[in-house]
């Protein structure tokens, strides 16, 4: 990586330019210039919208049948149709779910004419099946994807009501392609075509969102209520005007805007109820909204307060050998409980200015909280620790428990401005935001005690996802008197980051054969600052008598996962937390651990993205044609701590150091789409994308020096990205009523995969150390298959015509090489083989409902990453391959509407009480297994 300490900061003259651009727009959208001078004939503009509600219809086909020349209405509404011949035309303007209406108009060289139009309503409606809402929502989002230049899915909040997700994270899943994965009962991280979350990128009206993470790169979706967003949009592959770090694809949300000319208010409120925690969970939202002659605007909040349970058991498992061979025996056993509290409050607002049809102004801002407070109890029964007499008894073994109270605090703020206008016939837009992210853990403290007496255990692995252990002496388990306290801990993490960027784009239009077509040129600014300060510290009881249990403890029996497992008592918080802020100079704390565990983790990243991109967009009859370039220059900087111990494990010293660097990439694109007939699309890309490192601590340059056990940790400043080469191939097809057929194919070459590398240092003064340092590796191949069936029944006879399906299938593979611990070929970590959605709608006069099915296959979860099965790995390290074993959650909602405005709700989710299992290698060595139970929620929705 070549190095360069200039920071790259962005002009004054840029900005100057940005801001002052809208006042050389004249009020009808021009500026004092002819266009005539810009076009060899006129020009068309105009604005399509819904005939009943007067809502912009984005995706809208606008065409001159005779000339080909055509085009597609912006977000807006609005379309512009350049270099159409003098004389009489006709505007044919088509949209899926609506009646294709013709507009004539008589245009004169060098001068501009408008043709607006409204749209009626096409939905097929039998008997007493009412579902033109979903209908409507779902077109709106199917007329985006069709008319894409990329290949995209699309679902609208009208079909996201239709499942009952209440964050956009859990929405998101239902999209083909697409996994989560699941911690405390809930989506934790999107994967989208086998990758994780660091290979695509997630933005909200198009702009990027900082990360919310404490070390990666990710923007944790799942703190957004679904009630924010109008459609989720997740693109498959890219153009060049979109950022290139997106090598699995990119997630957009799109936020509400009003419809029509009367304002809009949307209010939900609601109850629910959790079978674990016999706890209530509260929901709430409101948007109001209003389009008032050149201005709109919208204003939305929301609330939402989860209180949950999970309960869960783990194992550990190793071999002995008592004279007949080697045998599986259970090393460990941690029953645990966890008591969740969730809040997420969110609110938006969007300003619009329309100085003219094809001129705009906006600025829009959103903010997200997102508290999360939890109390984990869990029993370690340390099997191990003691002498194996058989496989079912072990003498004089461990005893321990530990408490962890904990509370994690995410924001995630944006902020953006900019505008669109036409300029003679050329049209620019940009943009100036700042987006926010915060991970911030004021409070994670931890009592560990361990019982004085040793217990003799007999054991039970007759059913291995349940170890059962009962005491064979007189072991006593809640003699709290005899639970010491072995430790005290407390944890802060506090990690930001800061994004500021701009963009600025220019649309030229120009004519090839006869054929429409048009430049783009652009570049974008992107700065990202993030941060993190980590401090971990551990302290022993040194008072005079011994700590206990009994001090702080609650004699409060649980027992757990059908009474097969007793937590014996928990600690009193309250109590716990006074006493040691009350005793502090009688805790003595372990300096050496907290330098180790704390230095390391304390970094400063910053990097500049420098980006320009030149495409041409050509439609050629039914063949549309998006190529071009991108490139994208980034400045680095990063800090980090060298922390070094000597001979004796002591702490030594901690010295900040930094490093500088930059590196540039070109990424060729072509997209292509071919109209089969209005209502089909067959779709080729060819895309070159980014992924820059995933984890910040693996980039900075940070060394952690071990002398007493000669070892070496570093970060790897030089760790260049990984790049992927992707290919797809897709068919959809449109159906009558708003449905969907698509087939799609995909692979990804990927090059530079990073790794962990373990290896013996040769010379300079660490000769010989073990050092464990991320590098640069193999490539990975991964290819799929995507398909999709949507549709409303409609064409059934009596009653069935009623009926819905939503169904979506994915079968990924891939192939990965890795040297640690061993050289060999694996699946991608976190990459399900298949996928699947299913569900089956119902609508018959008011009434709506839908069950829905949720799969995901088995994956690899990590690789050697577990150091509590000893044991196994004396046998193989491929042991310590840690898997997650499918899942698949069955949910179900019910609605009916009193009037066209008040509607009554009820979600049920994970209705079979399906748990999330981890696993060693092979089933039969089960590692975790966590329980959740069903939640639910119901309440009314009022829209205007």
């Amino acid at each position: 990586m070549k190095k360069n300490r200039q920071l790259r900061v962005l002009t004054p003259g840029f900005l100057i330019m940005l801001l002052l651009l809208p006042l050389y727009v004249s009020a009808d959208g021009n500026i004092s210039m002819a266009e005539a001078d810009m076009m060899s004939g006129g020009a068309v503009t105009g604005r399509i919208l819904d005939a009943q509600t007067g809502e912009y219809l984005i995706g809208a086909t606008v065409l001159i049948r005779e000339e080909m020349i055509g085009s597609s209405t912006d977000r807006y509404g609005s379309f512009r149709l350049n270099n159409v011949p003098e004389g009489r035309h006709v505007i044919e303007v088509s949209y899926l779910g609506f009646e294709t209406t013709e507009v004539d108009v008589e245009v004169v060289a060098g001068q501009r004419v408008t043709a607006n139009a409204s749209l009626k309503e096409s939905f097929l409606t039998m008997g007493e099946v009412v579902v033109t809402g979903v209908m409507r929502g779902q077109a709106r989002a199917f007329n985006v994807q069709k008319e894409s230049r990329h290949v995209m899915n699309v679902i609208s909040s009208e079909q996201i009501e239709r499942f009952p997700d209440n964050n956009v994270m859990e929405a998101v899943k239902r999209i083909p392609g697409v996994a989560v994965d699941i911690g405390r009962g809930e989506a934790d991280a999107i994967h989208i075509r086998g990758l994780p979350a660091s290979f695509h990128s997630v933005t909200i009206n198009n702009q990027r969102l900082a990360s919310t993470d404490n070390e990666t790169r990710e923007s944790n979706i799942g703190i957004i209520n679904s009630d924010v967003v109008s459609a989720i949009e997740v693109s498959k592959t890219i153009t060049p005007d979109m950022d290139a770090d997106a090598v699995s694809g990119s997630i957009n949300l799109v936020t509400k805007m009003p419809v029509g000319e009367e304002r809009i208010l949307n209010l939900t409120a609601g109850s629910g109820y959790n079978r674990m925690a016999q706890q209530p969970q509260w929901i709430g939202s409101a948007t109001y909204g209003e389009r008032s002659n050149k201005l709109s605007w919208v204003l939305s909040a929301n609330y939402q307060y989860d209180d949950r349970e999970a309960e869960d058991v783990r194992h550990d498992w190793g071999v002995q050998d008592f004279g007949n061979g080697s045998v599986d025996v259970l090393a460990g056993l941690r029953p645990s409980l966890y008591q969740t509290q969730k809040r997420r409050a969110g609110a938006t607002g969007q300003l619009e200015y329309s100085i003219s049809e094809r001129s705009n102004l906006y600025f829009m801002g959103t903010f997200n909280n997102f508290v999360h407070e939890e109390i984990r109890t869990d029993v370690r029964h340390g099997i191990d620790n003691g002498n194996y007499v058989s496989s079912t008894l072990v003498e004089r073994a461990r005893f321990e428990k530990e408490s962890r109270k904990y509370r994690r605090i995410t924001d995630l703020y944006s902020f953006n401005a900019g505008g669109q206008h036409d300029i003679g016939s050329l049209i620019v837009d940009y943009n100036v935001g700042y987006s926010y992210g915060s991970f911030d853990v004021p409070f994670r403290e931890y009592y560990s005690f361990r019982h004085a007496d040793r217990p003799d255990y007999i054991l039970d692995i007759s059913n291995r996802e349940f170890g059962q252990i009962s005491f064979a002496n007189d072991f006593n388990p809640t003699d709290y008197e005899k639970m010491r306290v072995r430790h005290y801990e407390f944890r802060r993490d506090d990690s930001n980051d800061n994004d500021l960027y701009t963009t600025l784009n220019l649309t030229v239009p120009y004519n090839l054969a006869g054929y429409s077509a048009h430049f783009k040129f652009g570049g974008k600014y992107w700065q990202k600052n993030k941060n993190r300060d980590y401090n971990r510290r551990r302290f022993s009881w040194d008072g005079d008598e011994n700590l206990t249990m009994a001090m702080l403890g609650i004699d409060e029996e649980r027992w757990m996962i059908e009474d097969r497992y007793n937590l014996y008592g928990f600690v009193d918080w309250d109590t716990g937390y006074d006493f040691f802020n009350d005793n502090r100079t009688l805790f003595k704390e372990d300096i050496n651990r907290t330098r180790e565990r704390s230095d390391p983790s304390y970094w400063e990243a910053g990097e500049t993205v420098v980006a320009a991109f030149a495409l041409t967009d050509i439609t050629f009859g039914k063949l549309n044609v998006n190529a071009g370039v991108r490139m994208e220059q980034v400045y680095t900087n990063y800090k980090g701590n060298r922390v070094v111990f000597d001979d004796n494990g002591d702490w030594q010293e901690t010295v900040q150091v930094d490093s500088d660097g930059d590196y540039v990439n070109f990424f060729p694109m072509l997209n292509l789409r071919y109209q089969i007939d209005r209502t089909s699309n067959l779709r080729f890309a060819f895309t070159n994308t980014i992924s820059r490192p995933e984890d910040f601590e693996w980039l900075v340059p940070f060394e952690l020096v071990e002398t007493e056990d000669r070892e070496l940790s570093r970060g790897n400043p030089n760790l260049e990205p990984s790049t992927s080469m992707n290919l797809d191939l897709m068919y959809e097809k449109f159906l009558p009523n708003v449905g969907l057929l698509s087939a799609g194919v995909f692979y990804k070459d990927m090059d530079k995969f990073i790794y962990m590398e373990n290896a013996i240092v040769s010379g300079g003064p660490y000769d010989g150390f073990l050092q464990r340092m991320p590098i640069n590796g193999e490539s990975a191949t991964i290819w799929g298959i995507e398909l999709a069936w949507q549709q409303q029944l409609t064409f059934l006879p009596g009653v069935l015509s009623g009926l819905g399906i939503y169904a979506n299938y994915s079968y990924i593979e891939s192939d990965a090489k890795i040297v640690i611990p061993d050289e060999r070929s694996i699946a991608l970590p976190q990459q399900a083989p298949h996928i699947f959605n299913i569900a089956l709608s119902y609508d018959w006069k008011g009434f709506s409902g839908q069950i829905s099915y949720n799969y995901r296959d088995t994956w690899l979860h990590s690789v050697g990453a577990s150091t509590s099965a000893p044991s196994i790995s004396q046998i193989d390290d491929i042991f310590l391959d840690r898997y997650f074993k499918a899942i698949g959650q069955l949910d179900l909602v019910l609605s009916y509407n009193f009037t066209n405005n008040l509607r009554i709700f009820a979600n049920f989710n994970n209705l079979t009480n399906q748990s999330h299992q981890h696993y060693f290698y092979d089933p039969i060595y089960p590692y975790r297994n966590s329980f959740h139970g069903w939640w639910s929620n119901m309440g009314l929705r009022y829209s205007l």
